[in-house]
């Protein structure tokens, strides 16, 4: 199919875009610092001049923990750290190893853990000298749990969208899982896998119906050597990277398919339980109200904000194994991943989850949330803390047991983003100083597309606070793309197709336009879409996979996509009572022909 002029055009001014854009980020940087009066300002723009980027790595670090003395020197400084921090500077541009350093972090947690666990297994023969607080953590754990019903954790068992070990790339879609040669899975695992995956009618199909006949077998002991036969067993899991800032990536765990599969119902399930006991983990807004109250001068016993430092990867196994109902302990232990293989080698874990198990979040936020209420019933007061993951927030006069009780248990905060003193709280993505929004925009992708351009600009023109800050820098990436590719729109939409202006400048626009038919303006913007896993379909099997999908319930009338790719095309769009109108379907395929592909 033939592109369109100005989608040559658009592919032609990103490719030049991503050969450029280290220099572009350079030119970005000299225009913000220059247009800014303050001495971090000053300091940033000579190192960048001398081309020692790493100082100005570190500097922006050493900007983002400093205390300021009114809200708004600290959003400008911090700001001024979040454009720099999180950057990825290209290779050679500054002699920084953030793998080396993410690895080292790692096993610092390892040794740490093995250290923990030496005091529990104590703790198993030997009356702990915290046996107190401990236990009435224990029971407080056993309440919010409950009674295991494994039949409660197969109602919800489900694949993830990301890789698995044997399933990888950008090819992770539940078809391709469902659809694999083999099913990795820990030998400990196993059985529970087969429970779970025996309850549903698609699997019995998919491996137990014969192209030559419409009927499948409903033997289980058939559907048990279907899937032994499929099985790939693995005692382990795969260490790898993602990034985090320029100075260190983050370690993740990839887990067995089948494991990851298992670990998604627990995971639902023990988010349904903590609900029970009033933590909400599909909601953040809780934590953020608590962060903005602790702001405040006005509670002599505020709230503080605690952070811990690699908190995932510090839950050790006897830690565990000492706090959990031994029911849920032998069945997490048997779903989860012993050892990780890491440059070719397996070794065996001391922690118990890592990031990228399925039930690691649910089970770090049980594990704080006991240690919280444990403090709080100390001091007879009426619990009133809040814990999402590693985000703790609690009153200042119960904060320093609290972190007595974490130390114990092998947790260590991370003094940077914990607030326990001072006009400034920091919380699930809410940061307040003296009750005021000061949270900055993060640049950690470079501007290599005009997605990315869009993205910036509708991202910082979004804060009427940090707005000013940028205005010669977002006025210099705006002059990077052509009349012809600038896109505006005059509401709210997907951040990366258009830039969101004023009505009065929309209006100036060459591509605003009345549409007669639907009673409403319309205009040009980026359309992005993933791309179809189309190399799927041609799998024995798809069809009821298809099916199980449908059944399930997707969102897109693609559910099986390629992870990282995507397919820009650029489309007339029009805004008429809430709607976007360019989505497929019977409505908008008669408003497609109104508005044709450009």
């Amino acid at each position: 199919m033939k592109s369109s002029p100005r989608l040559l055009k658009l592919r032609s001014l990103n490719d030049k875009l991503r050969k450029n854009s280290w220099f572009i980020y350079q030119d970005f940087l000299d225009k913000l610092l220059r247009s800014i009066q303050h001495p971090h300002a000053e300091e940033l723009l000579l190192l960048k001049e001398r081309g020692d980027f790493l100082g100005m790595i570190e500097l922006a670090d050493r900007i983002s923990s400093t205390e300021y003395r009114t809200a708004a020197e600290h959003r400008l400084c911090n700001q001024l750290s979040a454009v720099i921090r999180k950057y990825p500077f290209p290779s050679g541009s500054v002699a920084l190893n953030p793998r080396a350093k993410a690895l080292e972090t790692f096993m610092k947690s390892e040794r740490k853990c093995k250290l923990v666990n030496k005091r529990f297994k104590l703790f198993l023969n030997l009356r702990s000298p915290h046996e107190l607080p401990l236990s009435a953590a224990r029971s407080w754990i056993s309440h919010a749990l409950g009674e295991l019903n494994l039949q409660d954790v197969w109602e919800h068992c489900s694949f993830g969208p990301g890789a698995s070990i044997g399933v990888h790339g950008n090819a992770t879609n539940e078809a391709r899982k469902l659809l694999a040669e083999r099913w990795s899975v820990s030998p400990s695992a196993f059985y529970y896998c087969f429970a779970a995956l025996s309850r549903d009618m698609h699997i019995w199909e998919l491996l137990l119906k014969r192209p030559e006949s419409p009927f499948f077998s409903i033997d289980i002991c058939e559907l048990l050597s279907a899937v032994k036969s499929r099985a790939e067993l693995v005692g382990y899991n795969k260490i790898t990277f993602v990034p985090k800032t320029a100075k260190t990536e983050r370690t993740i765990a990839v887990e067995p398919l089948l494991n990851g599969f298992v670990q998604k119902g627990v995971d639902v399930l023990m988010r349904k339980r903590l609900k029970r006991v009033g933590i909400d983990l599909d909601d953040q807004s809780h934590n953020q109200g608590l962060a903005y109250m602790g702001s405040l001068r006005d509670d002599p016993d505020p709230y503080v904000t605690i952070d811990l430092s690699s908190a995932s990867d510090s839950i050790s196994t006897e830690l565990c194994r000492y706090m959990l109902p031994s029911d849920w302990f032998d069945f997490l232990d048997s779903i989860r991943s012993k050892s990780f293989t890491l440059n070719g080698e397996i070794s065996p874990y001391e922690k118990f989850t890592t990031m990228g198990n399925g039930f690691c979040f649910p089970l770090e936020t049980l594990l704080f949330a006991s240690l919280c209420n444990v403090v709080y019933s100390e001091n007879h007061r009426k619990p009133d803390f809040s814990v999402y993951g590693d985000d703790i927030i609690v009153r200042s006069s119960v904060a320093p047991r609290l972190l007595a009780l974490l130390r114990i248990c092998g947790f260590k905060a991370n003094m940077e983003k914990t607030f326990l003193t001072g006009p400034f709280r920091e919380s699930c993505g809410a940061d307040w100083f003296e009750g005021e929004d000061v949270r900055p925009a993060t640049l950690d992708y470079a501007f290599d597309s005009l997605e990315n351009i869009f993205k910036f600009c509708n991202i910082i023109r979004s804060k009427d606070s940090i707005a000013g800050i940028f205005y010669e820098s977002l006025q210099f990436l705006e002059s990077l793309v052509p009349q012809d590719l600038l896109f505006v729109r005059p509401y709210k939409g997907n951040v990366d197709s258009a830039l969101e202006v004023p009505f009065d400048i929309f209006l100036t626009s060459k591509f605003s336009r009345y549409n007669k038919h639907l009673q409403c303006w319309s205009w040009v913007e980026l359309v992005v879409r993933p791309v179809r896993d189309k190399h799927v379909q041609g799998f024995a099997g798809y069809n009821v996979v298809l099916a199980r999908g449908a059944l399930k319930g997707v969102k897109s009338d693609t559910p099986f996509t390629e992870r990282r790719r995507t397919r820009t095309k650029i489309r007339r769009v029009s805004y008429c009572g809430g709607w976007s109108l360019y989505e497929p379907g019977l409505l908008f395929s008669r408003y497609d022909r109104l508005c044709p592909l450009l």
